[in-house]
């Protein structure tokens, strides 16, 4: 137990222990420092400063502490005074929950039209989901997953224990090789099954790096990663992608051996790779419209190791100021 004292018209002493909420002792300290700082000769305009206090809060807090002492400084409870309570009854959560039993893969909008027009129920959609809700907490209903084989939830990417790092908003590259956009995408060629078009792009000076494959593993994403790393004509110096499972296990293994920095994306946010979507949209109107060659892997990306030489040696960009991406890259270290 550790004694506090504050001299404010009178020398009471209040026991601080473990049990005293962080922020009643937050203020309680703040109020000594003002007070201390104010017996040094400070006017209360630096010393509020210090602590980061207006004039109105050191008040209010300072009458709350004289007038009911450390009890005054503890956070009151933010729960309403009146709570919504439920306005359905029990024969309403049986007839919903009958029926979602019955139709165990029907959501609350399937149900409450059910309801509303073979069993005169008045309640509203919303109102349904709520009685779902009660229902799935109580065990009285189960998940839609329970009955497509899948009991647990579904796993995301662990973060922060492993190689790759959660994107921060406005990260941004800012030489060549920083931050490059990693992606694929599906692509029908009339094969036996869609090939899978992994691509990398440097956000700085626009180098595309292509390749396809029959399946999007990890396997193969590391193998793209091989291949980004011999064609990338400046150093690779950190990677970003998604959140797909092709991002994991053997890609970010390579990524953590070569010692390269991997960064996820947020769900469902493709803005922030905005650099190799845009570039896949330029693939699927340049080059898969005009393809004639065979049909087969090996020859699609032969003619896609054509087309990476035509886009970063001949083709002009405007984001460059017409130029192309080697002649920029040319540019940027000459600069330098």
């Amino acid at each position: 137990m550790q004694i506090k004292s504050l001299r404010v018209r009178s020398y009471r002493s209040w026991c601080v222990d473990d049990t005293t909420p962080p922020k009643a002792v937050e203020r309680l300290k703040k109020l000594e420092k003002v007070l201390l700082l104010r017996e040094e000769g400070c006017s209360l305009e630096t010393a509020l400063a210090v602590v980061e206090w207006s004039k109105a809060t050191f008040y209010r807090w300072r009458r709350c502490f004289l007038d009911h002492g450390l009890q005054g400084l503890m956070p009151r409870s933010r729960r309403p005074h009146r709570s919504r309570q439920p306005e359905w009854t029990k024969r309403d959560e049986e007839q919903v929950w009958q029926l979602r039993r019955r139709f165990p893969s029907w959501g609350k909008t399937t149900l409450w039209k059910v309801l509303s027009r073979d069993h005169g129920l008045t309640l509203s959609c919303s109102t349904v989901g709520r009685i779902l809700s009660k229902g799935l907490r109580l065990g009285r209903i189960r998940p839609c997953a329970f009955y497509y084989g899948r009991v647990k939830a579904k796993r995301h990417r662990r973060l922060g224990t492993r190689h790759a790092k959660r994107w921060r908003y406005r990260m941004k590259a800012g030489q060549p090789g920083e931050m490059v956009q990693i992606d694929h995408m599906s692509v029908s060629l009339a094969l036996k099954s869609d090939i899978k078009e992994f691509k990398a792009v440097c956000p700085i000076s626009k180098q595309m790096v292509v390749k396809a494959y029959r399946q999007a593993t990890a396997l193969n994403a590391r193998d793209f990663l091989m291949t980004l790393i011999r064609d990338l004509p400046c150093p690779l110096r950190s990677i970003q992608v998604d959140g797909g499972s092709e991002f994991m296990a053997e890609f970010e293994a390579a990524c953590a051996e070569l010692d390269i920095p991997l960064y996820v994306l947020p769900p469902k946010r493709p803005q922030y790779n905005g650099c190799v979507e845009r570039a896949n949209g330029t693939s699927r109107a340049e080059f898969y419209p005009f393809y004639e060659g065979p049909l087969t892997l090996e020859a699609v990306n032969r003619a896609l190791k054509q087309y990476q030489q035509l886009y970063n040696d001949y083709r002009p960009h405007q984001s460059l100021d017409l130029m192309t991406p080697n002649e920029y890259l040319a540019q940027c270290s000459e600069a330098a």
